[in-house]
C-alpha cells in the first residue's frame, strides 16, 4: 500500500515544488516590478520637483525684472522732478519712499533666488546632469550689476533735495543709464530663457527615465501601472499647462493694463509704430484720439481710489463697446486712454465716433449704491491730413484735446483754427506772466441787492485785463490760464489792495459801499498768505474787517491742506470777516463738509438760477438750498439773477439777497461809485476816484 502511495507522493511534492517556485517568481516579479514602479515614481517626483524650483526661479527672476523696470522709470521720475525747485515735498516724499521699497523688494527677490538655487542644486536630478557653469556666472555677474544699480538707485534715493538738484539733475541720469544699461537687459533675458530651458530638460528627464523603466514592467501590471501613475502624469500636465499659462500671462502682463484690461502705453506705442509702417508702406492712414477725463482728481480725493477704479473701468468698458473690433484703445497712464482707428481717413466720421464717447462717458455710473458722474475731454487728428509723423500727431492731437478741455465734456478734431486758438493761448500765457507787475489787471464791482427792497448791500469784486492789443479781457479768456501756476497769487494780492484803496476812497467821499467780497483761491487759504494780505491792507486803508469777504468754493473741502485752509477761515471770522460758501451744490464736497466748515453766507450757482421757471428741478433744489441754510442760520445769496420772475421765486422760497443783471452789471470803480448810498451828513460826492485804476479780481 505504501509502495503504491510513494509514486503519487513524488508528482505531488513536485507539483507542490512547482506551485512554490511560481509563487517564489512571482513574489520576486511582484517585487522586482514594484520597485521599478516605486523607483519610477519617486523619479518623476525627483524630476517634478526640479522642474517646480526652476519654474520658480524663472517665475521669480521675471518678476524680479519687471521690478527693476520699474524702479529705473521711477528714479529717473526722481531725478527728473528733482531739476524742478518749486516742487513740493509731498509729491517728491512718495516717489522716494516707492523706490526705496522698490530696492527692498528686488533684494528680497535676489536671496529668495539664491536660496533657490542652493536647493536645486542638491536635487538628485540636478547632479546626474551637466553643471551649466555658463549659467552660473551669468547669475553671479547679474546679481553683481543688479546690486551696483540697487546702489546707485538707493543713492539717489537717499540724497538730500539740493544734492539732488545740484548733482544727480545734470550727470545722475547719465550715470543712471549707464547702471541700468543694456547689458543688464539682456543679461536677465538670457537668465530667464535658459531657466525655461532647463525647466524643459527636468521634464526630458523625468519623461526618459520613466519610459526606461516603465518599459521593464510586464503586461499584467501596464493597467495597474496605468492607474498608479495616471496621478503623476496629470501632474506633468498641468505643470506643462502652468507653464505656458504662465508665459502667456508675462506676455499679457508686457502688453495690457492690469485695470482695465485695454492696451497699455508699451502696446499702444509698437501698434503707433506698425501703423506708421503701414503709411509708409502702402500709404493706408488712420486717425488718433486722446481721451482726458474731466476733474478726475476730485473723484479719487473725495470718494477714495475705489471710484476712481470704477470711473477708469467704465471709461474702458465705453471704448470698447463704442469702437470697432479693428480700432486700438489703450490706457496711457492716470486718467489719459488713447485709441488708434486702423484705416480711418475721414475727419467728419472722426468727430462722429469721438462725440458719442463723449455722451457714453457721460452716463450715470453704478458705485457701492450711489452713482458716479465723469465726463471726459477728447482730441482727435487723421493721418496723414494733419501729421506725417509720431512727434507731429501726439503734438496735434494734443492741442486738440487742450482745446476740448477749455470747454470740457466735449471732442475736437484737429484743425487750423484749433491751432491758431492755441498759439494765442500761448501769447496770452506769456503776457499774463508780466500782467501784474504791469498794473494791467482791473477790477470791477457788481452791487448785491436786498432783494425785497431793492437796497444797496455791497459789492463783489470781479477781474477783468486791461491787455495792451486786445483791450478789456473777461475772466473766462485768462483765468484759465493761470490754473496750476503761481501768477493767481500776485494777482490776489493786487486785486485785495485795489479794493482796500477803492473802499477808503469811497468812505472818504462820504458814500456807504457796503461789504466788498473777493473770492479767494485755494493756494492763498493753505498758509498765513491770504490772512496777512488783509491785515496789511486794512491798516494801509483804516479799514475795517467787516468792509471785507472771502468767498470760497466748495473745492476747498477737497484739498490735501483742508485742516490749515479751515484754521485761516477760522481766523478771518474772529476778526469779523464774513465768508461765503461761491458755487454751492456744483463740486463734489459732501454735507458732511458743509456741517463743519465755518461760514457766514451759502451761494447759490447761476446755473439754478437760470432754471428757474423752466426746470421744476432747479426749483426744488433751489429751495432745499434755502431751507438748509436757514436751519444752519446762514444768509443765503443767489447769483446770475436776470429777470424779476426769477427775483420774485427766490423772494418767495426765503432768499433775501441777490446779485445779477437784474440789478446791476460789473462796472468800473468811477460808474460802481455813481449808484452808491451817502452817509448822513456826507462831504462829497464820489467822482473820478479811481479811474485808470488797474487792480486784480478776487473772483479767481
Amino acid at each position: 500500500m505504501l509502495r503504491r502511495t510513494e509514486p503519487r507522493a513524488k508528482p505531488l511534492q513536485s507539483v507542490e515544488r512547482y506551485i512554490r517556485s511560481i509563487g517564489r517568481h512571482y513574489v520576486h516579479a511582484v517585487i522586482v516590478m514594484t520597485m521599478l514602479i516605486g523607483a519610477t515614481y519617486l523619479t518623476v517626483v525627483v524630476a517634478l520637483d526640479r522642474h517646480s524650483l526652476q519654474q520658480n526661479i524663472g517665475f521669480l527672476t521675471s518678476n524680479q525684472f519687471i521690478r527693476f523696470q520699474q524702479l529705473a522709470n521711477q528714479t529717473r521720475a526722481l531725478m527728473r522732478a528733482s531739476a524742478d525747485p518749486n516742487l513740493p515735498d509731498y509729491i517728491i516724499r512718495p516717489m522716494r519712499d516707492d523706490i526705496l521699497r522698490a530696492i527692498g523688494e528686488v533684494r528680497a527677490m535676489s536671496r529668495q533666488l539664491a536660496e533657490l538655487h542652493d536647493e536645486i542644486g542638491r536635487n538628485f536630478l540636478e547632479k546626474l546632469n551637466p553643471r551649466d557653469d555658463i549659467s552660473e556666472q551669468l547669475r553671479l555677474e547679474l546679481d553683481a550689476r543688479l546690486e551696483d544699480f540697487l546702489a546707485r538707485a538707493e543713492r539717489i534715493a537717499n540724497a538730500g533735495a539740493k544734492e539732488r538738484r545740484e548733482r544727480y539733475s545734470f550727470w545722475g541720469p547719465i550715470d543712471f543709464a549707464v547702471s541700468s544699461d543694456s547689458v543688464l537687459m539682456r543679461q536677465f533675458g538670457d537668465l530667464i530663457r535658459r531657466a525655461h530651458e532647463r525647466s524643459g530638460i527636468s521634464i526630458d528627464n523625468a519623461k526618459l527615465i520613466g519610459t526606461a523603466l516603465l518599459a521593464l514592467i510586464a503586461a499584467t501590471v501596464i493597467l495597474a501601472s496605468i492607474f498608479l501613475f495616471s496621478p503623476l502624469l496629470k501632474k506633468l500636465r498641468n505643470e506643462h499647462r502652468r507653464t505656458m499659462d504662465f508665459e502667456e500671462r508675462l506676455t499679457q502682463l508686457a502688453h495690457t493694463d492690469a485695470l482695465t484690461g485695454l492696451a497699455n502705453r508699451s502696446s499702444f506705442n509698437q501698434a503707433l509704430g506698425n501703423l506708421f509702417s503701414d503709411l509708409e508702406r502702402t500709404g493706408t492712414g488712420f486717425a488718433m484720439l486722446l481721451v482726458d477725463l474731466d476733474r478726475f482728481k476730485s473723484i479719487n480725493d473725495s470718494l477714495g481710489h475705489p471710484a476712481g477704479d470704477a470711473v477708469l473701468d467704465h471709461v474702458a468698458r465705453v471704448l470698447q463697446r463704442t469702437l470697432r473690433s479693428t480700432d486700438i484703445a489703450a490706457r496711457l497712464g492716470g486718467d489719459e486712454f488713447a485709441v488708434l482707428l486702423p484705416g480711418m481717413a475721414d475727419s467728419a466720421l472722426l468727430a462722429t465716433i469721438a462725440d458719442r464717447a463723449v455722451k457714453a462717458i457721460a452716463a450715470e455710473i453704478p458705485f457701492e449704491g450711489r452713482v458716479l458722474q465723469a465726463t471726459a475731454s477728447i482730441g482727435g487728428a487723421v493721418v496723414p491730413s494733419h501729421a506725417n509723423d509720431e512727434a507731429s500727431l501726439m503734438r496735434v492731437v494734443d492741442l486738440a484735446l487742450y482745446t476740448a478741455k477749455s470747454g470740457r465734456n466735449t471732442a475736437v478734431i484737429f484743425d487750423e483754427a484749433a491751432l491758431a486758438r492755441r498759439l494765442e493761448q500761448n501769447q496770452l500765457s506769456l503776457a499774463l506772466v508780466l500782467a501784474a507787475d504791469r498794473d494791467e489787471f482791473v477790477v470791477h464791482y457788481q452791487p448785491k441787492v436786498d432783494l425785497a427792497t431793492g437796497m444797496h448791500l455791497g459789492f463783489e469784486a470781479l477781474v477783468r485785463w486791461q491787455h495792451p492789443e486786445l483791450g478789456l479781457l473777461p475772466p473766462g479768456r485768462f483765468l484759465p490760464l493761470m490754473e496750476g501756476t503761481q501768477l493767481i497769487r500776485g494777482m490776489t494780492r493786487a486785486v485785495i489792495a485795489t479794493v482796500g484803496r477803492d473802499l477808503d476812497a469811497w468812505k472818504r467821499a462820504g458814500l456807504v459801499p457796503g461789504t466788498i467780497s473777493i473770492n479767494l483761491p485755494e493756494v492763498l487759504l493753505v498758509n498765513e498768505e491770504g490772512y496777512n494780505l488783509f491785515v496789511e491792507t486794512i491798516l494801509a486803508n483804516r479799514l475795517e474787517w467787516h468792509d471785507f469777504a472771502v468767498e470760497i468754493t466748495e473745492d476747498v473741502f477737497l484739498n490735501r491742506s483742508a485742516d490749515q485752509i479751515l484754521d485761516t477761515v477760522a481766523r478771518f471770522r474772529e476778526h469779523g470777516l464774513s465768508v461765503s460758501l461761491d458755487d454751492f451744490g456744483t463740486g463734489f464736497a459732501s454735507l458732511v463738509h458743509l456741517r463743519d466748515f465755518p461760514f457766514d453766507e451759502l451761494k447759490i450757482d447761476r446755473s439754478f438760477v437760470t432754471g428757474i421757471g423752466s426746470d421744476a428741478r432747479s426749483e426744488q433744489i433751489i429751495r432745499a438750498m434755502v431751507d438748509l441754510s436757514r436751519n444752519l442760520g446762514k444768509r443765503c445769496v443767489a447769483e446770475g439773477i436776470e429777470t424779476d420772475a426769477q427775483r420774485r421765486f427766490l423772494l418767495e422760497v426765503g432768499c433775501e439777497v441777490g446779485q445779477g443783471y437784474l440789478f446791476g452789471k460789473p462796472e468800473p470803480v468811477d460808474q460802481a461809485g455813481e449808484r452808491l448810498p451817502r452817509q448822513s451828513g456826507g462831504v462829497k460826492r464820489l467822482a473820478a476816484v479811481g479811474s485808470g485804476r488797474r487792480a486784480v479780481d478776487g473772483a479767481l
